[in-house]
């Protein structure tokens, strides 16, 4: 019989005795090194409006440069995602020490 307490105690005790702040981790900005490097055969390009690359640099360059983008706006919706739930932290931290103050 005294286990059926021990149950019955556990499934009426209030939700906020389970509860715990889970502290969010932030994202990883895209590195330096994601970057694609500007291929040597557009260097002059800004100056003569002319390159040397064959379409396949071109293309290659601009492929590469659409990943690094992608990478960047996936930290940006991270980001927001991250300072959403860093505010939901502190506001249960703040929850959890008021609780234990008594308050």
């Amino acid at each position: 019989m005294a286990p059926f307490r021990v149950i019955l105690c556990l499934i009426f005790l209030p939700l906020e005795a389970f509860a715990w702040c889970s502290e969010p981790s932030a994202p990883s900005a895209p590195s330096s090194f994601d970057e694609p490097d500007v291929p040597y055969c557009l260097t002059d390009y800004k100056y003569s409006g002319k390159h040397t690359c064959d379409s396949w640099e071109v293309d290659s360059y601009i492929n590469d440069y659409d990943d690094y983008i992608r990478k960047l706006n996936t930290y940006v919706s991270e980001a927001f995602s991250f300072a959403d739930d860093a505010q939901s932290f502190a506001k249960c931290k703040a929850e959890e020490a008021k609780d234990e103050a008594g308050l």
